[in-house]
């Protein structure tokens, strides 16, 4: 089984950021699939009422565009797939994937 994050990436003004929304075991089929999930339902800042959401793929599936409306701001994000290539500790690993 491979390991996967899933990040997010957000810009307001001039201020950029990129996140770690969660992290799991699963095939590239099961990835997709929770990456979609996520960029559907993601709430991406605190205190977020929705109005309206609009998502699109990027490329063939590792990544979603959102477009989230709410109350009193729109939220404009991506939303990353990334498989674990490589790691100097890979035994020490398990703990941070629970």
């Amino acid at each position: 089984m491979a390991r996967w994050v899933v990040l997010v990436d957000r810009s307001h003004g001039d201020h950029y950021d990129v996140d770690e929304v969660t992290h799991f075991e699963g095939t590239r089929e099961e990835a997709r699939a929770r990456l979609y999930e996520i960029a559907c339902t993601h709430r991406p800042g605190v205190g977020l009422r929705q109005k309206r959401r609009q998502v699109y793929r990027i490329g063939d599936g590792d990544a979603y565009y959102a477009n989230i409306e709410g109350m009193m701001a729109t939220f404009r994000v991506v939303y990353r797939l990334g498989e674990l290539a490589w790691s100097t500790h890979p035994e020490s690993w398990p703990w941070a994937w629970k």
